[in-house]
């Protein structure tokens, strides 16, 4: 059996180390929680939200423990482990409230029922939900997928290898509720066995948020489970990948709120290592060279350091000298081709850590890999743009769908912006921001445009029936 170890990205210590377990244990385990979804369903939705808001109480009592666990083990400077807890339990409120309001009622059909016509489509709860979640934003990943099944009335099994203290406290918080055991079982296993639980095992919805290679792989799994003989062949995935996101400024911008959303928060928040990042900027020229000079100043004031440190504000990447050395990679391609180094571009050593000085592109066109790969790390390449026209068309210029943002004081030009994105989710005025009351959505590599988060958030991750009844028979 396979050893599962992780090391602090900061120090090389090892604080993780466990062996797989097997299918077999694991198999049994997902019985179990079947039994405890056919229990927890029978609550309606709104006792079932009652009772995790109570269990959220969990996550605020053990605030530092957890966001000390998510810094030795991903990196996360200690303030934005924080921060992650807050925003992750104003996130799972926002869902509970969407279950007590009737985001799971049925949807009744009372506009088109006549004499011998009835009808309604309900909600019914899958069964168990399999989520397999990252290490980047441990807390927010979890909780979607989560809260959704769990609202929903199913079960949830939990992968969480990659931040393994999380998926403890998730068990610790939500595994026993309302006199239910095994609602929520965490699951410490290798990708083999990971691989058979979606090929082999009675689970009914896998959840999926990481790479596209990750995501190919979790497809073909699912493909190959409507050979075997198992109770649900056809499960359903949802898929929430890589991007490579863009950000257009346009003339009548707000340059200063939009160099802060799309540097400090868009670029350089969680040290760059989000899905919806934003990885590329196309600024009107009109603002080119005041927007690189307010980048610049915003990449310096930066500092690289020890997470657990007060002063840092980025820690070190995940994937530790490797990703480091990919990215100067990138770096180099783009210089070779033409770009300009505004800042950064160096590494340093901190530590036992490689870190990669927060890197400003300028003048990068279109041949350049930080322009066409995803780039998980400190790097923004800008772009000049002569007009919306160039603009819109080069943040459409991707093989990715994740998100895309303008910045903007004309509602028409953002609007015309809206209309002309293909992505999950299209921002104005903001970007990296992920909020509750709005599907969390995925197109192209980015993902089979599954929805998560809001109130079609819940439905999504149940089961439809449809009822149909003759009334002219029924008393």
């Amino acid at each position: 059996m396979s050893q599962i170890e992780l090391r602090n990205p900061f120090t090389g210590d090892v604080v993780f180390s466990h062996p797989s377990e097997s299918f077999e244990e694991v198999n049994a385990r997902i019985d179990a929680a079947q039994a405890a979804s056919h229990a927890w369903r029978k609550l309606s939705p709104a006792r079932r939200a009652e009772v995790l808001m109570a269990a959220l109480d969990y996550f605020r009592t053990h605030r530092d423990e957890i966001g000390t666990g998510i810094s030795r083990e991903m990196g996360k400077p200690r303030q934005a482990a924080a921060d992650e807890i807050d925003f992750m339990l104003e996130r799972a409120e926002y869902l509970c409230r969407f279950a007590s309001d009737g985001a799971l009622a049925p949807h009744r059909l009372d506009a088109y029922q006549d004499e011998s016509f009835q009808g309604r489509i309900e909600s019914r709860a899958k069964g168990v939900v399999y989520v397999i979640t990252p290490w980047n934003y441990p807390l927010f990943c979890a909780i979607n997928g989560t809260m959704c099944a769990l609202l929903s009335g199913s079960a949830v099994i939990l992968k969480h290898t990659t931040t393994p203290s999380v998926g403890a406290h998730f068990e610790k918080a939500f595994g026993s509720l309302a006199g239910i055991d095994d609602l929520l079982v965490n699951v410490t296993v290798d990708f083999d066995v990971s691989a058979r639980l979606i090929e082999e095992s009675d689970i009914n919805h896998v959840v999926f948020t990481g790479s596209v290679r990750g995501g190919q792989i979790i497809q073909q799994s699912v493909a190959q489970r409507a050979f075997n003989d198992v109770p649900s062949p056809f499960i359903e995935c949802s898929l929430e990948l890589g991007s490579s996101d863009a950000a257009y400024i346009a003339e009548d911008a707000d340059l200063d709120d939009a160099a802060m959303w799309t540097v400090k928060i868009g670029r350089l928040h969680n040290s760059g290592q989000s899905c919806c990042a934003v990885k590329r900027v196309y600024v009107h020229e009109a603002l080119h060279d005041a927007f690189v000079e307010k980048a610049k100043a915003i990449m310096e004031a930066e500092v690289n350091g020890d997470p657990m440190a007060e002063t840092t504000t980025l820690g070190p990447l995940f994937g530790g000298s490797r990703e480091v050395e990919r990215l100067m990679e990138m770096i180099k391609d783009a210089e070779k081709k033409g770009a300009r180094v505004v800042c950064g571009g160096t590494t340093e050593t901190i530590g036992a850590a490689l870190f990669l000085k927060p890197t400003l592109l300028a003048d990068a066109d279109g041949e350049m890999r930080v322009l066409n790969e995803e780039t998980f790390g400190p790097v923004l390449p800008v772009v000049k743009v002569a007009n919306d026209e160039e603009g819109m068309a080069q943040v459409s210029r991707s093989r990715y769908g994740l998100t895309a943002s303008i910045f903007t004081t004309s509602r028409e030009r953002a609007e015309r912006f809206v209309e002309a994105i293909e992505s999950g989710t299209v921002y104005v005025n903001r970007c990296n921001f992920v909020d509750a009351r709005l599907g969390w959505i995925g197109h192209k590599h980015s993902g089979n445009g599954s929805l998560a988060l809001s109130p079609l958030g819940l439905s999504a991750y149940s089961y439809a029936k449809s009822v149909n009844v003759d009334p002219s028979k029924l008393s």
